[in-house]
């Protein structure tokens, strides 16, 4: 199984000015290092750093859900250089990008990182957003796809650094040699699709999908599809799943679940409201926009229920979303991993040499 952190780079990462309250200062750095560290002490594999450009409302700037928001790949390079194994995962989006910037950006850090970092693949879904580049509306899903192929394909080429580059497609233009250093492999690649049109694409080209059901049960129906589309792309091998939980510890039964019920129901204000409809839209989910699967407990309660998903739906990896973060929280996750690796579902990542 593979382990990450959807990283908090704003105060909150739910709309509730409650959970702010219990949240640490995103713009000072130290917390951002010390939770790195802390994702390493745990024996996580990598963090997800996502990233927008606009606000989700000005309810949700007041309360510091999503605003201020550090720019991930600013956030990248400190947290690659405070750790040795963690990977890291940058959002880009590839409508707001030239495909040689995102080539250009990818080869120096992976330079950085030594190889540990990692693209999320995100072609926008908010017109407000994509307002601030200069677009009235945003393309619609199968042509931002379709772009995005032609990303790839340039970046492919782009780091070839025996040839040019002459690519003239529907989307880009890129003609000559881009610089140096290039990448010595492929770095990870990553997209959080919900429909068909973006598991297709995740499926034919990256290495793990983020998938956002409501229930685990649902992962069973998510890596059928991704291995007919892996297959359909002529892949021998299927993205894997990673499925968005939120991840809460505390030491007394019960503690832990009282805690999430009471912050969950802090959402109900006008910025969560605002928010129902983005990540509704985002999810492609429109009965329970905000339910998520949940890991709320002991840390024995909690491996018990990751044990009890691998076994029933296959489930192989996780990216944890921290409703109330910092270093400390983390920690509170180190027992799991013993009682994971007991059970043989987890090695330690050095057992691995901490690939991806």
């Amino acid at each position: 199984m593979r382990f990450g952190i959807f990283w908090p780079g704003t105060r909150t990462l739910l709309p509730s000015a409650q959970i702010s309250a219990l949240n640490p200062d995103p713009l000072r750095l130290e917390n951002h290092l010390a939770l790195a560290q802390a994702c390493e002490a745990v024996q996580l594999d990598f963090t997800l750093l996502g990233d927008g450009y606009a606000p989700s409302s000005e309810e949700g700037t007041r309360i510091g859900f999503q605003d201020p928001g550090l720019h991930a790949l600013m956030l990248a390079a400190p947290l690659l250089m405070a750790t040795r194994h963690l990977g890291v995962i940058s959002t880009l989006h590839t409508t707001f990008f030239h495909p040689t910037h995102i080539a250009r950006f990818a080869a120096n850090l992976d330079w950085l990182g030594g190889g540990r970092w990692g693209w999320n693949i995100v072609n926008g879904y908010r017109d407000y957003e994509a307002s601030l580049f200069g677009f009235e509306d945003l393309p619609d899903s199968s042509t931002m796809y379709a772009a995005a192929e032609e990303t790839i394909a340039i970046m492919d080429s782009l780091w070839d650094g025996s040839r040019r580059t002459e690519h003239a497609g529907a989307h880009y233009r890129a003609h000559g040699r881009m610089k140096g250093p290039y990448p010595s492999e492929r770095p990870v690649y990553v997209c959080a699709a919900a429909s068909e049109a973006g598991r297709r694409f995740t499926a034919g080209h990256c290495d793990y999908m983020f998938a956002s059901p409501r229930s685990l049960a649902d992962v069973v129906s998510i890596k059928a599809d991704l291995a007919r589309y892996a297959a359909e792309a002529g892949r021998d091998r299927a993205p894997e799943a990673l499925v968005v939980a939120d991840l809460l510890i505390r030491d007394e039964p019960g503690e832990a679940k009282a805690l999430y019920g009471e912050l969950m129901a802090s959402l109900d204000n006008e910025a969560g409201r605002k928010w129902t409809g983005q990540i509704g839209k985002l999810r492609h989910e429109k009965t329970a926009p905000l339910e998520f699967p949940v890991f709320a407990g002991t840390p024995a309660e909690v491996a018990e229920e990751i044990i009890a998903a691998n076994k029933q739906f296959g489930l192989n990896g996780l990216l944890f979303r921290l409703p109330v973060w910092s270093s400390a929280e983390l920690l509170r996750a180190a027992p799991i991993f013993p009682i994971l690796e007991r059970a043989g579902v987890w090695r330690r990542p050095a057992s691995r040499r901490h690939s991806w």
